[in-house]
């Protein structure tokens, strides 16, 4: 597949950022209209926030500061991912970086005030329904200010401490370059959107560990760069961590998501543990089913029945979506209905597009999601995903302040592992073929939990070592992080899979690396979507609870939220149900399999 030029593809298929601002001279009208409100935001407020009734007024004040910061700090980063050879795009990114900057110094003296108030100021503002997750996370702040000067110099080398995310970002999308390559006597174009969207999951074993050989080419050409990107990102977060006296860098980067290092390194553990020979069984059946000798890394992605997976269009995966997502009742699907007809997502699979998806949420506006659509059913579960972001974006903001709206990192990829289990469910129900519920069963695997309970939770494996090291006053180099990658590989997949000098590269795929401990969120979210689903399937009042927590955003702590569905996060109780479900499921597919005589 050859990529084609952004101006190539039609309308429909880009999303329209007009909701947000007309064109790029009403976006800069809006940065010098914040500054000004931001200026006579200082004027009022600066030296002059002691009490409860100044807090609660500026507070006010500054929640509309807030809301444009967030709209401008959308527009600017959006339009680059779509093609980062653009000049133009690279210009309004540049100068949203630069307002953002900007703007959160001007700022840092109510950020300073709020640390220094008596604690009778802190806990009375807790109690405005409107404010609760500011002051909870002002109060884990309070515990390791620094002081107004260095949290301000802090604030403008901003930009600097982003630089690493900056430089593999730029590097994915524009510097990666895969070589063709050939099977059956065919020539094959590749590239990074190609491989993981098209190939590794390719029916042919011939193409699929081509494209491999040749995907692993490329990162490898860039290893020393992305390592020396990676090193800086992990040694800055260990200088701030010291200097913020935390125990650990791994203590430093909890705080936000409100949970402790026990629960970080449950997940790791137990699905490294009790999980890995699901998975290793599971893909042992694959190999059987597919008549392979032997399972190498380029078959991993392998579909248990690729003749079943069938070309998708753009319409056919909206109606998807939409009939997916109707067990949760219509105040659910008007909202996220209008994603089609408001060109919410941007689809096109162009040059120089950011090879990752992700939804973003300017407060209040709609939600926008970005991806790579090729036509596969993989795609669908990705678009569904980004709804499931969107459609929690929409009920949070609704329903609460912009204080309370974003929902602790921890469990973030709930919403949208729900809405990918929502389609295996409606796919599985289609039909009473045992082929047919068989290839539903094995896409809630592959599309959803091996993506998210495995991927993502073997680059959470793979970072901690890297933070040990660096805790330990170590470093690394890109022979260091191949070789951790590669025993995690090793150890997770056992004889299921043959793990080679190619499959190490694995952790160049990434820009989770740079977002602090975010990949294991994945498998944390997942469970409490499983907890959702399965409380979804057997309460009268399931549907209605999902829809409350997402209506919670971050107004409360991560086990509060969790609660709504009646799952117990403090315990390992819903990560041993998660893992007991797809065991479960593994066994049925094997069951149908055996029906079908494979």
């Amino acid at each position: 597949m050859e990529q084609k030029h952004r101006s190539e593809f039609p309308e429909k298929e880009l999303w329209d950022l007009t909701a947000l601002y007309q064109d790029r001279e009403d976006f800069l009208r809006a940065i010098e209209k914040a500054r000004e409100d931001i200026n006579q935001f200082s004027r009022d407020y600066k030296g002059n926030l002691h009490t409860f009734e100044d807090f609660e007024k500026a507070f006010a004040e500054l929640e509309q500061i807030y809301i444009q910061m967030s709209h401008i700090g959308n527009y600017a980063f959006m339009p680059q991912t779509t093609d980062y050879s653009n000049e133009d795009f690279a210009n309004i990114a540049q100068a949203g970086m630069e307002f953002e900057t900007d703007a959160s110094v001007a700022l840092t003296f109510f950020d300073d005030a709020l640390v220094a108030a008596d604690e009778e100021v802190l806990d009375r503002l807790g109690e405005l329904p409107h404010l609760t997750a500011a002051i909870r996370q002002a109060k884990i702040k309070k515990a390791h200010y620094l002081g107004a000067d260095v949290e301000k110099a802090l604030t403008n080398l901003g930009e600097v401490f982003y630089s690493p995310q900056d430089i593999y970002t730029k590097m994915r999308a524009g510097d990666f370059e895969m070589a063709d390559f050939e099977a059956h006597g065919k020539t094959y174009k590749n590239s990074f959107v190609t491989y993981e969207n098209f190939y590794q999951n390719h029916e042919d074993a011939e193409v699929r560990e081509k494209s491999f050989r040749s995907f692993s080419e490329g990162l490898r050409k860039h290893q020393n760069t992305a390592a020396a990107a990676y090193l800086a990102q992990v040694k800055s977060e260990k200088l701030l961590a010291d200097m913020k006296g935390y125990d650990s860098v791994f203590d430093y980067l909890l705080a936000e998501q409100e949970v402790d290092r026990a629960m970080f390194d449950r997940q790791i553990d137990l699905i490294m543990k009790d999980f890995a020979p699901v998975a290793q069984r599971y893909l042992k059946h694959v190999a059987k089913v597919n008549g392979l000798e032997k399972m190498i890394f380029a078959d991993w992605k392998l579909d248990l029945d690729s003749a079943l997976n069938p070309e998708v269009t753009i319409d056919d995966a909206y109606d998807l979506v939409m009939k997916s997502v109707e067990p949760l009742g219509q105040e659910y699907c008007q909202e996220v209905a209008r994603y089609q007809e408001e060109r919410w997502v941007d689809f096109a699979a162009n040059s120089g597009k950011d090879s990752g998806g992700y939804a973003a949420d300017p407060y209040r506006v709609h939600p926008y999601v970005l991806m790579s659509w090729t036509g596969r059913l993989s795609d669908v579960y990705t678009l569904i995903h980004e709804i499931g972001h969107s459609g929690q974006f929409i009920f949070s903001d609704n329903h609460q302040s912009y204080f309370n709206a974003h929902m602790s990192t921890y469990y973030v990829e709930a919403p949208s592992t729900f809405n990918e289990l929502l389609l295996s469910d409606y796919l599985e129900h289609q039909s009473d073929d045992p082929r047919q519920k068989r290839f539903a069963l094995a896409h809630r695997l592959t599309d959803t939990y091996f993506h998210n309970f495995i991927t993502h939770l073997l680059e959470a494996a793979f970072q901690r070592k890297v933070y040990t090291l660096i805790e330990e006053g170590e470093t690394f180099g890109a022979s260091k992080l191949n070789s951790i990658m590669k025993e995690v590989l090793t150890d997770f997949w056992g004889d299921a899979i043959e793990i080679d000098d190619d499959a190490a590269l694995t952790w160049m795929r990434q820009a989770h690396y740079y977002m602090g401990l975010y990949s294991y969120t994945y498998s944390a979210g997942l469970v409490i979507s499983t907890a959702g689903y399965l409380h979804l399937k057997n309460s009268e009042t399931g549907a209605r609870d999902w829809l409350n927590l997402l209506k919670s955003g971050g107004s409360k702590t991560p086990l509060e939220s969790a609660m709504i569905i009646g799952a117990d996060i403090s315990t390992d109780k819903p990560l041993r149900d998660t893992i007991q479900f797809l065991s479960d499921t593994v066994d049925q597919i094997i069951a149908y399999s055996a029906q079908l005589g494979e």
